[in-house]
């Protein structure tokens, strides 16, 4: 059976939460996983499920989007990032690289202090589940 790491993680923090209330009534957790892991570390499996697919940086991608000024119905089908144009536009300034704090998730929650980076594997894993 597998494990729900979140949900694992969401429960820890609860009870975290239920022996700290008293004394801090506020607190934030951050749920990202606190190791980062490269992109570049990640498209081999992404390659090993779709060899033609090619790696090309994130801003020559955005180019590209935004060289389609008027997408037709066609066009959004076969490139569905079109939908979300604004919001990567969004992120291709500084917010790639700004830093979460998960030091205090970590603090109240083992599992999320034990975890790991995404990898190759997990990736293969959720493209085959996904069905892309």
């Amino acid at each position: 059976m597998a494990q729900d790491t979140l949900a694992t993680i969401t429960t820890e923090l609860t009870h975290t939460r239920r022996g700290e209330q008293s004394h801090t009534p506020h607190r934030v957790y951050h749920l990202v996983n606190p190791t980062k892991t490269a992109w570049a570390d990640l498209v081999p499996a992404i390659q090993a499920k779709y060899p033609h697919v090619q790696a090309v940086g994130f801003d020559a991608w955005l180019q590209e989007l935004e060289g389609i000024p008027s997408p037709s119905e066609e066009e959004v089908r076969a490139k569905p990032a079109l939908k979300l144009l604004d919001f990567y536009r969004g992120l291709s300034g500084s917010v790639l690289s700004a830093e979460i704090a998960v030091e205090r998730t970590r603090q109240g929650s083992e599992t999320m202090a034990r975890l790991g980076g995404v990898t190759g594997e997990l990736m293969g894993n959720w493209l085959e589940q996904w069905g892309f």
